[in-house]
């Protein structure tokens, strides 16, 4: 059997997948890039508070992503079945979690800011504008919640162009209600960090209304409607919770990591927060393609394990897929390198903040080559095969054991140049790379983890 699928079949399914979450992303990357700019010309206080105040809403984002990842390898696997019931109560079980877990941050940034800025940094200034972005923009926390999970569902279903839709009208929402909140412009007043978090509230409005008229009106696969929040999911939970959990645990601990990663940062000084900044957009625009392939790979992986394909083949694609991801992570740190100087050259920030982010953009292009491989392995590959224990394991246990306390140990006892330390905090990509490697050339990570729907009663009413 050849290493590498020759099926043209298989390609053409996997980039109508991956192309379009990648368009999406794109337009995500220019959310970014449009606040962290047009912030940027309030100067490094305000561009580092909206950053770190935006890690806790990060917390937030992969604790919903590791939800619906764990919904992904269901409905993955479900569709590949054709078993559009099931799917429904998979999504009802999401849909309560993350309903409740942004009830939490939500409460907890609107009335404890200061406690949370705290958390990412030691500077007074940062503090007080972090604390005044996050009472604002934590409104858009559930609304946020509950559109991207439902989006990152119908991938599962191979429904994806809904996604650009939703945020492009995002995105133009977003620049324009910055451009006016922030300066003051159409005889608005001049609100600064705050209104970058009204400008955010509104694009997070403007995704929940697009998405449940959708579903309302137009979605033809799945039917799930709003009754079905309410619906019995007997039968299913133990499941979720056997095989999603790890995957949510996995991606609260290492977002929690990340975040940590990020306090270390914002305690070496303030220039390195926003220069991590800058050089974290232009990582998030060489590699919106690394990022929607490995979604599509999870829908990949998991409808070929649901339909029943033989483990062989299942392997094959997968070998694949990680030839693919390395010739895009080596693509990606080119384009860093390459896109740099004019990246940078958008930010009105002092020169020592922009010849910082120069220099990190270097540790940047040799980490994302890495990430592509671990993206595929871990989102993609063994999500979608149904190991997410192992998943689990390979994501967390290196940032905890390596990443965390060897970063803190060299970036602020020692005192290592940032580009040095951003390594030593990446550092867990390398080892995952070489774990996840030696997992997926095994077939112990294939695993059929759907269960049957549940019989009707005998003495139930027919439809």
């Amino acid at each position: 059997m050849p290493l590498f699928v020759r099926d043209k079949g298989f390609y053409r399914m996997l980039f109508s997948i991956a192309l379009p979450i990648a368009a999406q992303n794109m337009i995500t990357f220019m959310v970014g890039m449009a606040d962290t700019v047009m912030l940027g010309m309030l100067g490094e206080v305000a561009l580092s508070a909206a950053s770190l105040a935006g890690q806790f809403f990060f917390i937030l984002m992969i604790g919903g992503f590791g939800v619906a990842s764990a919904s992904t390898v269901f409905a993955s696997q479900y569709w590949g079945k054709g078993d559009a019931a099931s799917i429904k109560k998979i999504i009802t079980i999401m849909l309560r979690i993350v309903i409740a877990l942004s009830a939490i941050f939500t409460l907890a940034a609107l009335f404890f800011p200061e406690r949370v800025m705290r958390l990412f940094s030691p500077d007074p200034a940062v503090i007080a504008a972090g604390a005044e972005y996050l009472r604002v923009v934590c409104f858009g926390y559930m609304l946020f919640s509950v559109a991207n999970t439902l989006l990152i569902i119908l991938r599962a279903v191979h429904t994806v162009k809904i996604s650009i839709l939703v945020y492009t009208a995002s995105l133009a929402v977003n620049v324009f209600f910055n451009w006016v909140l922030i300066f003051g412009k159409l005889g608005f007043p001049e609100m600064g960090v705050r209104g970058a978090a009204l400008a955010t509230v509104f694009a997070r409005i403007t995704e929940f209304s697009v998405v449940l008229i959708y579903f309302a009106f137009f979605e033809k696969k799945i039917h799930y409607g709003f009754s079905d929040l309410f619906g019995s999911v007997k039968g299913y939970v133990g499941a979720f919770v056997k095989t999603g959990s790890p995957v949510v645990i996995n991606e609260l601990i290492w977002a929690v990591g990340t975040s940590v990663l990020a306090m270390i940062i914002g305690n070496i000084s303030t220039d390195f927060v926003a220069a991590n900044s800058i050089a974290n957009v232009v990582w998030q625009f060489v590699s919106v393609f690394i990022m929607g392939l490995g979604n599509a790979t999870a829908v990949v992986i998991g409808n070929a394990v649901g339909s029943g394909e033989r483990p062989k083949y299942v392997k094959q694609k997968a070998n694949t897929i990680t030839l693919i991801a390395l010739g895009f992570g080596l693509l990606s740190a080119g384009l860093i390198l390459l896109v740099r100087p004019y990246a940078i050259g958008f930010y009105q920030v002092s020169q020592s903040t922009k010849d910082l982010a120069y220099e990190l953009l270097s540790s940047y292009a040799v980490i994302v080559v890495f990430q592509a491989l671990t993206m595929q392995y871990i989102v993609g590959i063994l999500r979608g095969g149904g190991d997410t224990k192992f998943a689990m394991f390979a994501d967390t246990a290196f940032l905890w054991l390596f990443s965390v306390p060897l970063g803190y140990y060299v970036g602020l006892h020692l005192g290592w140049a940032p580009p040095a330390v951003y390594l030593v905090l990446k550092s867990d990509e390398f080892l995952k790379v070489i774990v996840c490697t030696w997992r997926i050339q095994r077939t112990h990570w294939i695993k059929d983890v759907t269960v049957p729907a549940p019989e009707p009663p005998e003495d139930a009413e027919p439809v």
